[in-house]
């Protein structure tokens, strides 16, 4: 009898552990996809502090913003440098998945990313669906036409009637329709000087400093800037609705980082100037 107990009770405990076991995976179960783990009652901050990381989408094509050095095809870039500092501020590392402009966004809603570091621009569409943080890049849009501008475009509203060539869900995209232009869609910036050099597109409107760069890396390029607008919040990081304390902890740490003068030395890295703030 008392064998025959022995053996009830060693399976009774052996019940108990596995139960324990099922139940402490299911406490540590990860959200779909790789963005932060942590339990569905955790909330935003405490899953990644959990998961030890935060994790950013970018598209990594877009200099200088995020893109793979020629010499070493380490991914780098303003926003790049500026997660990570973000991101060491809170105590946890940056982790970055690439993929193209029109996936990040989607990749949030579906958790496989916590956040987008990719020069989003928070417009009021995108609020009604994302928790925003403080804008950590302040710049200015653009007008840009062939150096000889045949149709005198000075400012913006001079777009209205003319061809512009956009990207297909870029906020220029929907500037340039609000400016009364006709849309000639392009996948990136390169096809877009493509299409004004032979004629299908008379501007393109765009950020101001992914221009300077593309002018600074070809500066034979038959184009100028023909308008610009005022200097405005340019980026912002986008976080699923309801991450409330990990969007404070993001912004404590951007003050930090603009106090401190990190965000400075970075923005003149890749710049020559400071665009981290609206001064």
């Amino acid at each position: 009898m008392s064998q025959h107990h022995g053996i009830i009770r060693k399976a009774i405990a052996l019940a108990a552990a596995a139960a324990a076991l099922v139940s402490l995976a299911a406490c540590g179960s990860s959200t779909s996809g790789s963005g932060s783990t942590g339990s569905s009652d955790a909330s935003a901050l405490e899953q990644v502090k959990s998961a030890g990381k935060i994790v950013f989408a970018t598209e990594g094509t877009y200099a200088p913003f995020s893109y793979h050095d020629s010499s070493t095809n380490e991914l780098t870039g303003y926003d790049v440098e500026v997660a990570k500092a973000i991101a060491k501020e809170i105590g946890v590392k940056a982790e970055f998945a690439e993929g193209s402009f029109d996936s990040l966004l989607a990749g949030v809603d579906a958790k496989k990313y916590d956040t987008v570091a990719d020069q989003i621009s928070a417009t009021d569409e995108r609020k009604q669906k994302y928790d925003f943080s403080d804008a950590y890049t302040y710049s200015y849009g653009v007008v840009v036409t062939t150096k000889d501008n045949p149709k005198g475009v000075s400012s913006f509203d001079d777009v209205k009637g003319l061809n512009a060539a956009e990207t297909g869900t870029s906020n220029w995209n929907k500037t340039a329709q609000e400016k009364g232009a006709t849309i000639v869609q392009v996948n990136d910036f390169g096809q877009a000087v493509e299409a004004l050099q032979s004629g299908r597109a008379d501007v393109t409107l765009n950020d101001g400093l992914a221009v300077l760069d593309y002018l600074k890396q070809k500066p034979d390029a038959n184009i100028k800037i023909a308008a610009k607008s005022e200097k405005t919040p340019a980026a912002q990081l986008p976080f699923r609705k309801g991450s409330d304390d990990l969007v404070k902890a993001v912004n404590d740490a951007i003050a930090k980082l603009q106090k401190d003068g990190t965000l400075k030395s970075i923005s003149e890295k890749y710049f020559g100037e400071d665009f981290s703030t609206a001064d």
